[in-house]
């Protein structure tokens, strides 16, 4: 590590959407990206052109410079990469938000989680200013170099230890996944209809940002609300085609009406 307490240099081991996300603003932001490690060659190579570094074809090419090395790749590959890696005198961090920080205990001196709460897709750009980025490191100095990173490219960092972390991923989970889930539900009877998906966009919307203001136990609507039995035997008579969806449509009208009637 370098002695100007603070990180100035990265290396990336993934090419994915989050290491992608992560390597373009922090790259953006004055600090230098080192290298892009990744198993798949033409997403490193790409990652790599963006930041404008280099790009490494095994962990075992990886330098050993580098302030930070942001670990960007699925869950259940990363205790399988930390394996492989040499010891590193830099902060080696994951962006997970369900793997605890001591996946990297007993190997590396300094170690933590960077975990940016927000979905990402290639191609989309995301406003990080309004990102909370989790921090959690191995001890005080390494977290503060890791807040220090984390203002520089989001006006929302928070600590928060691995039990803490999980729970918010966990509910992380709940209302982003699963409510794409729904949305795709939606898109296909709607495409089935041809019907214009676009529609429901107000809908959508208002439903998300109403939730900034109001606590979503009070914002809740609909028929199951206010049990109205015959519009929602109606939709389920709808839906018997569809049995998947009429599935998950019981099981939210019962989760509503137990919810807000007992």
């Amino acid at each position: 590590m370098n002695t100007t307490n603070q990180i100035l240099t990265v290396s990336i081991i993934g090419s994915g959407n989050v290491a992608t996300a992560l390597g373009e603003v922090i790259s953006s932001n004055g600090i230098r990206v080192l290298e892009v490690f990744s198993p798949n060659i033409d997403n490193s190579k790409l990652l790599a052109e963006k930041v404008g570094c280099n790009y490494v074809e095994n962990l075992e090419k990886l330098n050993t410079i580098s302030d930070l090395y942001i670990i960007a790749i699925p869950d259940n590959e990363i205790s399988n990469v930390i394996t492989k890696l040499k010891s590193k005198e830099g902060i080696m961090v994951h962006t997970s938000g369900s793997q605890p920080s001591d996946v990297f205990e007993g190997k590396f001196h300094h170690y933590g989680v960077f975990y940016p709460l927000q979905t990402f897709t290639k191609g989309k750009q995301v406003d990080f200013q309004e990102v909370p980025i989790c921090i959690e490191g191995s001890n005080d100095i390494t977290s503060e170099l890791l807040v220090q990173l984390a203002k520089k490219i989001s006006n929302n960092v928070v600590l928060l230890n691995s039990e803490k972390r999980q729970y918010l991923h966990l509910t992380a989970v709940t209302v982003n996944n699963f409510s794409n889930l729904l949305y795709n539900l939606a898109h296909d009877v709607l495409n089935e209809k041809d019907i214009d998906f676009s529609l429901l966009h107000p809908l959508i919307k208002e439903t998300a940002v109403k939730i900034r203001d109001v606590n979503p136990y009070q914002a809740q609507t609909g028929p199951a609300l206010r049990k109205e039995i015959s519009t929602i035997n109606k939709h389920l008579e709808l839906l018997d085609k569809y049995s998947e969806y009429k599935e998950i449509y019981n099981l939210l009208t019962r989760q509503i009406i137990n919810k807000h009637h007992g």
